[in-house]
């Protein structure tokens, strides 16, 4: 299965979804968009599209004239029926695309929060293997309402809409189930984060590396969820 990432910016990478995919024989190709020009591929060259976050907006197109062409070629991938995993920023454009709603969270989410996923998401097949609830990386300040016709995938205690299923192959996620170790000590530092005071849903810097060893909990959400997409493609290219 050949799967094609749209990055938005360098430190924000694919992660363990990266070494999931190389690990099972799955290439991997970008549109990196922080670079000039950026190219996005022919619908016919990907079966999977891997969306990841950035400290940007969906609304911030003055900005990031990209993200026009950026929506514009998600939304012929939703057309082409391409199976589609979105987090953070991702899962914004993707609930956008889909019509929900963007807006900034009554409060910032950041650091590793519990979220409960919701028992009917859980029937999904998308989501088969997937425990009642997992502490997971957050780093956001605006949600998304679920688009109509999707599912709510769960909610934790500072966001309601922490994912959404929409048909049978596409998911968006409003965590970070994708970021290593490394990517969050990153993260910390580009957000300037190390003097972040305690809020009621942001951790300290301090506290979020003493939580860091959760990553793992995220990385075995993200590969059940790619091990799922890919037996949704061959089915469908069995059938």
């Amino acid at each position: 299965m050949v799967w094609h990432c749209l990055q938005h910016l360098p430190d924000e990478g694919p992660g363990h979804a990266a070494d999931w995919l190389a690990a099972h024989g799955h290439p991997l190709s970008y549109t990196r968009l922080f670079e000039p020009n950026p190219v996005f591929p022919a619908l016919a060259d990907f079966d999977g599209l891997l969306i990841l976050g950035g400290a940007m907006s969906v609304h911030d197109e003055a900005a990031f004239p990209w993200l026009v062409e950026e929506k514009a070629f998600l939304r012929s991938a939703l057309r082409a029926g391409k199976i589609t995993l979105a987090i953070c920023l991702g899962a914004q454009l993707l609930a956008q695309a889909l019509g929900g709603e963007v807006r900034s969270n009554p409060e910032p989410e950041i650091g590793f929060w519990t979220v409960r996923f919701s028992a009917k998401a859980l029937t999904h097949s998308l989501l088969r293997g997937w425990p009642d609830k997992a502490a997971v990386l957050h780093w956001h300040f605006d949600t998304f309402t679920v688009p109509p016709g999707a599912l709510r995938v769960g909610m934790s205690a500072g966001c309601a809409a922490q994912g959404f299923v929409w048909g049978d192959g596409v998911i968006g996620l409003q965590f970070h189930p994708e970021m290593t170790e490394a990517m969050v000590e990153n993260l910390i530092a580009f957000e300037g984060h190390e003097t972040a005071e305690e809020q009621e849903f942001v951790q300290t810097a301090a506290q979020i590396r003493s939580k860091l060893k959760s990553v793992w909990k995220g990385r075995k959400l993200l590969e059940t969820l790619l091990e799922n997409l890919v037996a949704l493609h061959n089915s469908e290219s069995v059938a």
